[in-house]
């Protein structure tokens, strides 16, 4: 159970990167350190969830 739990949050994470990564996009534009910044982090974690959860 506790691995679904780590699931849930990890897809919650995900989103929240994914909305940030994009609000900044929009407004700071895409070569924006920001932007990249974020975007690196999203590639991280959808890595670490692709790994960990792939059955």
């Amino acid at each position: 159970m506790p691995n679904i739990l780590k699931k849930v949050k990890t897809q919650k994470n995900v989103e929240t990167l994914r909305t940030a990564m994009i609000k900044s996009g929009t407004e700071n534009g895409l070569n924006h350190p920001t932007t990249i910044k974020l975007s690196q982090n999203l590639d991280r974690l959808l890595n670490e969830y692709t790994i960990t959860f792939s059955n």
